[in-house]
């Protein structure tokens, strides 16, 4: 992981301890590999004040089924004030045509929130494993 993204989320984020999934989660979503570069402000905006944090990890036979076991078994997610996310690909080409209806999926059925997170960004990395699967880094408001 760079050390420029670790020394910044322990700027922001001074109680996040480094070997939390949280932590483990932003470095890999803003590390080297993926495929979408991801702009540094998403994760100042993402550790900002009054947050709690959650890792979400779920797998299927698409990206979109992904989307699906996400809304489906952690309706917490309508709550969330922002979402970073990162898909992994299966093993060979990936197929964008697929990751852009799994996104619109989860702008559809998230509609509630999701046009309201700060941020709301997303990158996909390739993999080795046969499923494909997608880890959403949550954040919460601690007031609720």
């Amino acid at each position: 992981m760079p050390e420029e993204i670790t020394s910044q989320i322990k700027r922001l984020a001074p109680l996040l301890e480094e070997d939390s999934d949280v932590f483990r989660e932003l470095s890999t979503f803003f590390g080297e590999g993926a495929k979408i570069e991801m702009h540094r402000d998403d994760l100042s905006k993402f550790l900002q004040d009054n947050r709690t944090f959650e890792v979400v990890r779920v797998s299927g036979k698409s990206y979109k089924d992904c989307v699906y076991e996400l809304v489906d078994n952690y309706p917490e997610m309508m709550d969330a004030i922002g979402m970073l996310r990162y898909y992994k690909a299966p093993a060979g080409k990936i197929k964008w045509e697929e990751v852009e209806a799994a996104e619109i999926a989860m702008g559809n059925e998230l509609t509630t929130n999701a046009y309201g997170w700060a941020p709301d960004a997303w990158t996909i990395f390739e993999s080795s494993d046969t499923e494909h699967s997608l880890v959403a880094i949550v954040a919460l408001d601690s007031l609720l």
